[in-house]
């Protein structure tokens, strides 16, 4: 039995969510990182995928949570502008 290298799989995981992302698919690609997240719970590109589809989702609390999750694993992450913009957007004042 060969064993699958989680890192591996984990990227393959966001490049799929990022796919259906593109796609309008947001339900799949949230699923799809959600796989990500199992695979290494710390990888703040997997909570940033997260974050992004549940937003599309209008799932807002959980979409709040997994940006300052982000945030705080990657706070200078190529990610963190957009991340910081979102948070604006959605967290009331």
């Amino acid at each position: 039995v060969v064993k699958e290298d989680p890192e591996v799989r984990e990227a393959e995981d966001l490049q799929i969510s990022h796919y259906y992302m593109t796609t309008g698919n947001y339900l799949a690609a949230y699923l799809r990182a959600k796989d990500a997240l199992k695979t290494i719970p710390d990888d703040p590109l997997a909570h940033f995928a997260i974050a992004e589809s549940a937003q599309k989702l209008k799932k807002t609390d959980e979409a709040a949570s997994e940006f300052k999750l982000y945030l705080e694993l990657d706070p200078d992450g190529e990610k963190a502008k957009v991340a910081e913009r979102a948070l604006d957007e959605i967290t009331p004042k």
